[in-house]
């Protein structure tokens, strides 16, 4: 099985990267994340998760190691394939982990290629399995404001976007009522 790849980018589409390693090509499926800051003839180290069907062998790149990590624990759940898994990673991986830690079902089921029931199921699963939220900066992610968020949905926002524009907020807006102001202020 691969498990990791150092290579150059020698093309990309919308979903995958092809790396040239040791004059061989691969073609790797990536996050949206990975995709977008992937620039072809420039070097790249990934770590690879390898599925091997009877008429397919597919290769899931990742960044970092913790990525692999939850892409492999979401994939152990019944009915998240590795597509819908890259699909769940698309969505910044701190907002995932605290909505699954959370038990954010609405928010998990925003997210393309996953209904209410798999996201239910992935909250029951991986609640207890993944590790505390964390932001790019390697601090741990701010509490979501439930308050703030349902004022917000009654409001017209969507949860999936609350949330996700919640994590960007500046630090010193932290009570229910300046959070709604803000996003009133700022139209997020």
């Amino acid at each position: 099985m691969i498990g990791y790849l150092s290579g150059l980018i020698i093309d990309k589409d919308e979903k995958h990267l092809l790396v040239l390693a040791q004059s061989v090509g691969y073609k790797v499926a990536a996050t949206t994340d990975l995709l977008a800051m992937a620039q072809i003839d420039h070097k790249i180290q990934l770590f690879i998760h390898t599925t091997v069907r009877e008429d397919d062998i597919s290769l899931y790149g990742f960044a970092k190691k913790e990525e692999l990590k939850f892409f492999e624990q979401l994939i152990g759940v019944s009915g998240v394939g590795p597509k819908t898994a890259l699909e769940i990673l698309s969505t910044p991986l701190h907002l995932t982990q605290h909505a699954i830690v959370a038990e954010d079902a609405a928010f998990l089921s925003k997210i393309k290629g996953l209904g209410k029931k798999t996201a239910e199921r992935l909250v029951l699963e991986l609640k207890n399995k993944v590790s505390p939220a964390y932001t790019k900066s390697g601090k741990r992610a701010p509490a979501v404001n439930e308050e703030a968020i349902q004022a917000l949905e009654s409001l017209g926002y969507a949860r999936f976007e609350v949330v996700k524009a919640m994590a960007e907020l500046p630090r010193e807006i932290k009570e229910t009522e300046e959070i709604v102001k803000y996003f009133l202020k700022t139209g997020i």
